[in-house]
């Protein structure tokens, strides 16, 4: 009896120490691995798997409470993630981002080009269709979403809405045609966070929804997004043939670029390649635009609540791969 009673204050004494310094081993454990992440680092500085390991860290770091509930979770997830970095991860050409881009509405409008010089990046000019200037207002889905080559829980499917201009770049003896976005609108704040400190884009999260869905003879889709209590709407009737783009028509323009661009500053710009083959289209019969143009964009493109677009075009889309980018000066 009386080793008994011995070993239980034995046990109780453990617990209550492990009570105490066990908070601190998992301390000393962290501080080890962000030190390892760190010399990682400073071997594979273009590693983007490595930076996510970072960010997710601030992230932790400066959302935790200080509870050991279920958020204490995620130093583990941290664990096993550094350590497909550090020991499984390939050191092969991995695109940044692959999905499969669907449904794709254009709506096309000309602009006056002095509207778009201040958000031009320093390397790239204005590109044209018969001397014309564009912006276009563009709805699509995002399908079977991967990020280096990972599918993200809850963030493989999902809308996008974006505003933007048409570009070009001299290099190699040759033009590379690309867009440059004023804004994307996505519904999951994760995206804008990755896009917009990765990529230096423009993203900004709002509530967003679509549709699609059999109309007679005809198809109908539409893409939704709220701001400021309003639903700004896209909404497109369609023939259901499928119909080649022709080349050299506005459709064409419109539709073929593979490059984007992003103005960092005055002095930087980052230049990253969209792989996709060449798309496919619906004809358009009907449109419908419902868009506070100015209160989402800026007094730059309030003009466009009042214009008729020059075109609609509905890409029926395709697997596409968003490659790592580069900065150009």
């Amino acid at each position: 009896m009386e080793f008994s009673l011995k070993h239980i204050k034995l046990i109780n004494i453990t617990a209550l120490l492990f009570l105490l310094f066990g908070g601190y081993g998992i301390a000393f454990t962290g501080i080890f691995q962000v030190i390892a992440a760190f010399l990682f680092l400073l071997h594979n500085p273009k590693s983007k798997l490595i930076y996510i390991y970072f960010t997710l860290v601030i992230i932790f770091f400066t959302s935790w409470d200080g509870g050991f509930g279920w958020f204490f979770l995620i130093p583990l997830f941290l664990i096993f993630f550094l350590t497909y970095i550090i020991h499984f991860y390939k050191r092969i050409s991995v695109s940044f981002l692959t999905a499969n881009w669907k449904n794709l509405a254009l709506i096309n409008y000309e602009i006056n080009p002095s509207i778009l010089k201040k958000y031009l990046p320093k390397g790239t000019e204005l590109d044209t269709y018969n001397e014309k200037h564009y912006v276009s207002l563009v709805g699509f889905l995002f399908q079977n979403t991967k990020l280096l080559g990972w599918k993200i829980p809850f963030h493989t499917n999902f809308e996008e809405v974006n505003l933007r201009f048409y570009v070009k770049r001299f290099e190699n003896n040759e033009w590379k045609r690309g867009v440059v976005f004023i804004k994307e609108i996505v519904p999951k704040p994760a995206l804008t966070l990755v896009a917009n400190t990765i990529y230096k884009e423009h993203y900004k999260t709002l509530p967003m929804k679509h549709s699609s869905m059999p109309l007679g003879n005809n198809s109908k889709l539409s893409y939704q997004w709220k701001y400021n209590n309003f639903w700004n709407t896209i909404e497109l009737i369609t023939e259901k043939e499928l119909l080649p783009i022709e080349k050299n028509t506005e459709a064409e323009f419109i539709c073929e670029h593979y490059f984007g661009y992003t103005k960092k500053n005055n002095l930087i710009t980052f230049e990253y390649e969209v792989k996709h083959p060449r798309w496919k289209q619906y004809k358009v019969v009907k449109t419908e635009i419902k868009v506070d143009f100015e209160a989402v964009y800026g007094s730059d493109f309030g003009f466009l609540k009042n214009t008729e677009p020059t075109s609609v075009i509905l890409a029926k889309g395709s697997e596409i791969s968003v490659e790592n980018k580069k900065r150009i000066s």
